[in-house]
Order: C-alpha cells, then sequence, then structure tokens
C-alpha cells in the first residue's frame, strides 16, 4: 500500500513560484494510483510559533487562505490540520500507522519548510517514504527548493528524492 501525502497546497502559499503546482500535482494524480491521498493543512492561531515568534499573521484558520487549493480536493481522502512545520501531526501518526503504508510519497509547499520537516519526521520513524521533487516548490524560489532537496539527499540518501516520471 502506498501513500501520497499532500503538503499544505493552501491559497495562502501560491504565488509567483508555487502557482504551477495545483495542475501539475492534479495531473499527476489523473494518472498514478494511490491507495490513500492525504493532506496537511496549516492553521494559524494566535498561539503559533510562526503568529508569536514570527510575527506571521497570514493563513489564519478558518479563513480561505487556509483552505486547500480547490484543484486538489476532489483527490484528497484526509485532511490532518496542523499548527507546526511538520505534518507528522498525532492523529497524522495514528493514521499511518493504522494503515501500514509500504511507502509514503510527499509532495507540496514549502520544500524548504514544511515538506522538509515532515519528511524528516516521517523517516525518523522508520517509514520509507520520498519526496517527489517536481511537484514541490517553495514559495521563496527555486534556490531555497533546490537547498532543500540537496539536504534530503544528503541526510537521507538520493533516492529519497524522484521525478514524477519515475512513478
Amino acid at each position: 500500500m502506498n501513500c501520497l501525502a499532500i503538503i499544505d497546497m493552501q491559497n495562502a502559499f501560491m504565488n509567483e513560484y508555487t502557482a504551477h503546482l495545483p495542475g501539475r500535482i492534479r495531473q499527476f494524480l489523473e494518472t498514478h494510483d494511490f491507495d490513500s491521498v492525504i493532506a496537511t493543512k496549516y492553521c494559524n492561531t494566535p498561539g503559533t510559533a510562526c503568529y508569536r515568534l514570527g510575527g506571521w499573521k497570514d493563513c489564519m484558520k478558518n479563513t480561505p487562505d487556509a483552505e486547500l487549493v480547490p484543484e486538489l480536493q476532489p483527490f484528497v481522502q484526509r485532511v490532518f490540520e496542523k499548527t507546526t512545520f511538520s505534518g507528522l501531526t498525532y492523529e497524522c501518526r495514528a493514521f499511518l500507522k493504522e494503515q501500514q503504508f509500504e511507502k509514503i510519497w510527499f509532495c507540496g509547499v514549502n520544500t524548504d519548510c514544511c515538506v522538509l520537516a515532515t519528511m524528516l519526521n516521517c523517516y525518523d520513524t522508520g517509514q520509507d517514504c520520498a519526496v517527489i521533487a517536481d511537484l514541490c516548490a517553495s514559495t521563496v524560489g527555486i534556490p531555497a527548493h533546490e537547498h532543500a532537496l540537496n539536504l534530503i539527499r544528503d541526510n537521507m540518501t538520493s533516492e529519497r528524492v524522484i521525478h514524477s516520471s519515475a512513478l
């Protein structure tokens, strides 16, 4: 069994560097089968580190900015809300453990932040996982995206970074 985890593909994170992703991920989903497609959704609140320590007040819980992009909503079977960088919340971990997926594939935004944090946490649990490089991006640009992919290659092996055409 395989799972595709779509990380934080939300309205707040769509910009000139990420706007291509919804269509690309949708096209990928239309041509590939997964046993489960899940998504994470960052929900900012006055109690989050991003709000309190970083002063970031976008993507507030229960606002249109925090919603998943419409193009991907029909494909997602379950959404896990989070208030941290990593998508491996208690609920998400329990779901993944219960389902006993052989492999978890990650895509979404931000490669250099939430995708990286989730990937690191997943790998630390001993779960086989990989990031689909061309289905990820960073809101701050290509150099940050590429740097994160290099960190994954360096710390979790090169086989954990793949191109969608390899699936």
